[in-house]
């Protein structure tokens, strides 16, 4: 009786923001900043703080970098979503700016976070900007098809739910849009576990990081949380309906236990979904090693793959 009130509360919620979810306006109309070549994005065009839902709170807007030299075929898309814990952050913590050298259009996301807003509202605003973003895309040049859902961290696990929770409208998620491929920087994967997924020599400090993000999140204590923590983890919506995955997690992450990372890819490969799981040797949570020259070469190759099967 209880899941299934909670469930009616979130679907009378999710109906109130639907209404907010497609904003009468386009702000395509503002003007943009420019940034000149020396910027991490290279020479960009950048629409600041496009809100995606009416009457928005402060963090339910996106910035969106569009690259210079666009040429006459609307840009491919990378959604990228911060990580914070699920508390924290900001839609400028964003792992792929390289990308905008490369041609990619890029909307870096802010969401409502906790402890005033606990889950599902976090994945709910991410689906809100989704439509609104592809709902929109002509306004900017930007592809309604060639686009790639990615994050880092909490923006992992979120992207993560993105891609793969497509049927679970709980979460604002329209089941008509299908994400053609996932990019998860180091995002949690089975929230039930992650006590008993950190290892021996995993520090305190960082076990009472996880335990404190997670109680935020699921509003409780997650010994006390677990149907909460179970709806929450993306590695319970693996199926072979899902896009591919591109998985990037540090060996000495001291934060998200890499296990977490290796099950999901057990997990995808399982169900028949094309993955891959790239381990950066010596990295711990995030850093410099994740965009080394070798690892932007793997994850173009990735998205030129993606991209290149979509007709």
């Amino acid at each position: 009786m209880k899941s299934f009130v909670r469930h009616l509360l979130v679907l009378i919620f999710l109906a109130a923001i639907r209404s907010e979810a497609q904003p009468a306006s386009s702000a395509a109309t503002n003007a943009p900043d420019l940034l000149p070549a020396s910027s991490p994005y290279g020479e960009a065009r950048v629409f600041r703080n496009i809100a995606y839902v009416d009457h928005p709170t402060p963090r339910q807007n996106f910035d969106l970098y569009l690259p210079k030299d666009r040429g006459n075929h609307p840009s491919r898309l990378i959604i990228w979503i911060h990580g914070g814990a699920w508390m924290s952050g900001i839609k400028e913590w964003d792992n792929v700016k390289y990308l905008v050298q490369h041609g990619y259009a890029i909307a870096t996301l802010d969401y409502r976070i906790t402890p005033e807003n606990t889950f599902p509202a976090q994945i709910q605003d991410c689906n809100a900007a989704l439509n609104f973003i592809l709902a929109h895309a002509a306004d900017y040049g930007i592809s309604s098809r060639q686009f790639v859902v990615a994050g880092a961290s909490a923006g992992g696990h979120l992207a993560l739910l993105l891609g793969l929770a497509r049927q679970e409208k709980s979460f604002g998620a329209d089941p008509a849009i299908k994400p053609p491929a996932i990019l998860d920087f180091f995002g949690p994967t089975d929230l039930d576990r992650a006590k008993a997924d950190t290892p021996p020599d995993f520090p305190q400090k960082s076990i009472d990081t996880i335990r404190d993000a997670l109680t935020k999140l699921l509003d409780g204590p997650p010994e006390k949380m677990a149907v909460q923590a179970r709806w929450a983890s993306p590695i319970n919506y693996v199926s072979p309906a899902n896009p591919p995955v591109l998985i990037l997690h540090g060996s000495k992450d001291d934060l998200v236990p890499p296990v977490q990372s290796q099950r999901l890819k057990t997990a995808l490969t399982q169900a028949g979904v094309k993955n891959e799981l790239i381990w950066v040797n010596g990295a711990p949570h995030d850093g410099p090693l994740f965009s080394t020259p070798e690892i932007q070469t793997k994850v173009l190759a990735f998205l030129d793959e993606i991209f290149g099967s979509i007709k």
